[in-house]
């Protein structure tokens, strides 16, 4: 009997800590953030893109008429590879709180002298960027970098709704042609002049050069 009951009581705590570790555990990943390239500008003649890449923090949901954000889907900064794939690129993937959602905001990120470079290209002797382009004009090969920082808020076309059993995705979709071009035309990057003018095409995505939708069916357009 003496015996018995100490085991008694180590099955009982077992239970009990076995019923906080349930408790508290972790929710799957149920909403995907991946990434589209588009180029909706004509001429590529005059301006080729080989390599985008944009430095990104603080990816938040907006929750349906409300000011509250949800988690961030990855707090950053980290880098985006843009390509021209066909094929639909995974960026990040977490758990969101089941709910409607109508916007997503990030930022376009310059690196804090404090932060660790995540890709070489982001910082030089000249000092920390943010986005990072490289192609030609004209022929001629050029390297645009931009040390801005950008806040983001895009309006889903219609409200993503997480369900507390269903997996969603989400496609940002991106032109960086449209960073270049101006009243029908593009303009050089490698004219200091033009930098100004490229960075506040980035910056107030006038012409809807980001884009987010709801994508579950992952084509690349709507649902």
């Amino acid at each position: 009997m003496k015996l018995f009951i100490p085991l008694i009581l180590i099955a009982l705590l077992a239970s009990i800590n076995g019923c906080k570790e349930d408790a508290i555990a972790p929710q799957g990943d149920n909403v995907d953030l991946s990434i589209k390239s588009t180029r909706d500008s004509t001429d590529a003649s005059v301006l080729q893109l080989d390599t985008v890449k944009l430095l990104v923090s603080d990816i938040k949901l907006n929750v349906s008429n409300s000011n509250q954000d949800s988690t961030n889907f990855k707090v950053g900064p980290y880098v985006l590879y843009l390509n021209w794939a066909p094929i639909l690129q995974v960026v990040t993937s977490t758990y969101i709180p089941p709910g409607t959602y109508d916007k997503v905001r990030f930022m376009v990120h310059k690196l804090n002298d404090n932060e660790p470079v995540p890709d070489p290209d982001f910082a030089d002797v000249n000092g920390r960027y943010s986005v990072v382009v490289k192609g030609s004009f004209n022929d001629s090969a050029f390297v645009f970098k931009s040390d801005k920082s950008a806040h983001q808020k895009l309006t889903f076309p219609g409200s993503l709704i997480v369900s507390s059993t269903g997996y969603s995705n989400i496609t940002l979709q991106i032109d960086p042609y449209i960073w270049f071009y101006v009243n029908g035309l593009f303009i050089d990057p490698r004219d200091p002049v033009n930098k100004v003018i490229i960075e506040n095409n980035i910056k107030d995505n006038i012409n809807a050069n980001f884009k987010i939708f709801v994508d579950n069916d992952r084509n690349g357009q709507p649902d």
